[in-house]
């Protein structure tokens, strides 16, 4: 957890508004008995710690089960869409009739089924209560949806400026470093606003991440590291510290071709980009997706060889049988043209394909011993050892792969299915929900979601996650999603 002095002087702070009227320009919250761990939970979740803002907020409604404001701010500080979409619209079955915040409930629900902005009603009710620094940060937030940065910067500095809040000050500041180019003199205009967040609240973590991160985007290394690290060491239970540590650790060493990765032979930038991005969509079973990007590959350089190759065995892992042999014969017939280890590769995977064998597994391995700082190679590893070495050889490697690359997060699902292969479901699922939260937008993390809550025999909310990664387009979600309705049905009746 964070610091507890910390936690509890804010409290103090937080928690004189969230029970009280708005004689003080603060909007009242609907929180009953839960003020405190409200209070907690809002200053958690605006200094981005979400695992900590989840834990106060539960604590908030084991004290409280009506406390609409426990319920609405846990949905935002979580990713899973599944456990969103019940946290708000949870939080405005409770709300009553005509209080502000329920505005705010009504706006997230008409969100999450795919109407109007999520932080509608922010901006209004800011203006009505000008001294709600969380009122603040929603209504930049519902600015800057409608593209009205300008805007969004003039009202967040002038909050900022007069309740003297650290989190708007690195809202600000990340208004600045948003795909924005880190060279460009706008892009600096972050640094001041970061340092004002670390002199206003010099025991936040996250202040110095933020700073970390603005030096990582414009390839200071060392400076990156270092801030990471130092956030670390103010608050070990600052989950992202170590994780982009790690992280930044990683991107200097390839930035600097220090990195000992498999190179792929294409003079073109956006093919190899293309067809990295169709590698890490295979490995999160977005199929249509991963061929669609191989096939960008090859149209942005005809003689790319490796990517006719893996677009073959996604069109094997499709069933689009047709398309298999074109692809192989010109991936062979190139393969001359790439480097010795791709031509390997290549021929592995036309040998498999045609012959049923798993010769590319086994080149995967010793490529993989050569090339030790390549994520993609790594992960073929892990996930040809599911059946062939057992679960705990797939743990020990794919958790090598995490902590060298913690951005790859499709490890993840190798570790939670290693585990329920174990019988240790308990982590399992600990895994799942950590590759759910760490890639919410991909679909495959919540059908593997459904396969644990069926391996721990609740079907409904199995049903639940296979219907979310259905809707996300995973078209074996689909007939899982339709068989278990079909067999719940039946149960009722």
């Amino acid at each position: 957890m964070k610091n507890r002095t910390l936690i509890f002087s804010l409290l103090i702070t937080a928690s004189l508004f969230i029970g009280c009227n708005n004689s003080d320009g603060e909007m009242a919250r609907q929180t009953g008995e839960a003020s405190r761990e409200a209070a907690a939970g809002l200053d958690a979740a605006h200094h981005v710690m979400f695992d900590v803002a989840r834990a106060e907020f539960d604590k908030g409604i084991d004290k409280d089960p009506n406390c609409v404001t426990c319920y609405l701010n846990k949905a935002h500080a979580e990713q899973d869409r599944v456990l969103k979409r019940e946290l708000f619209e949870t939080a405005l079955e409770l709300s009553k009739p005509g209080h502000p915040e329920t505005v705010l409930a009504q706006a997230a629900v008409d969100w999450i089924n795919g109407e109007g902005n999520r932080f509608a009603g922010y901006s209004d009710l800011y203006k009505k209560y000008p001294n709600d620094r969380f009122l603040a940060a929603g209504a930049y937030r519902s600015l800057q949806s409608e593209d009205k940065v300008a805007e969004a910067r003039v009202m967040l500095l002038e909050a900022a400026e007069r309740l003297n809040a650290g989190h708007l000050y690195n809202l600000l500041a990340y208004s600045y470093m948003w795909n924005i180019d880190p060279e460009s003199e706008e892009y600096d205009m972050a640094l001041p606003y970061i340092e004002k967040y670390i002199e206003l609240d010099p025991k936040q973590a996250n202040a110095l991440d933020s700073l970390a991160e603005f030096y990582l985007n414009k390839g200071d290394y060392d400076l990156a590291v270092r801030y990471y690290m130092e956030a670390t060491q103010l608050d070990p239970n600052f989950s992202w510290g170590p994780r982009n540590t790690a992280l930044a650790q990683y991107q200097a060493k390839l930035s600097m071709d220090k990195g000992n990765i498999l190179k792929v032979t294409s003079d073109n930038d956006e093919a190899k980009n293309a067809f990295d991005m169709g590698r890490w969509q295979l490995y999160n079973l977005e199929w249509e997706n991963a061929h669609k990007s191989f096939s960008n590959a090859i149209e942005l350089d005809g003689s790319f060889a490796l990517a006719y190759a893996m677009r073959a065995r996604t069109s094997g892992f499709l069933g689009n049988q047709g398309d298999i042999a074109d692809d192989l014969d010109i991936a062979v017939s190139m393969s001359l043209n790439a480097s010795e280890d791709e031509a390997a590769m290549i021929n592995a995977v036309a040998n498999d394909m045609k012959n049923g064998t798993s010769t590319f597994n086994v080149l995967s391995e010793s490529l993989s011993d050569k090339y030790s700082d390549d994520s993609f190679l790594a992960f073929e590893t892990v996930f040809a050892t599911i059946s062939d070495r057992g679960a705990d050889v797939v743990l020990e490697r794919a958790k090598a792969l995490y902590a060298m690359n913690p951005n790859f997060t499709p490890v993840l699902n190798m570790m939670g299915y290693a585990y329920m292969d174990k019988g240790d479901l308990d982590n399992a699922g600990k895994k799942f929900q950590e590759q759910i939260r760490r890639a919410a937008g991909s679909a495959n993390p919540y059908d593997s979601m459904g396969d644990y809550y069926l391996e721990m025999d609740n079907k409904v909310d199995a049903l639940k996650y296979f219907e979310q990664s259905a809707k996300m387009g995973l078209k074996a979600s689909v007939s899982k999603a339709d068989s278990l309705r079909s067999e719940l049905n039946k149960e009722d009746n």
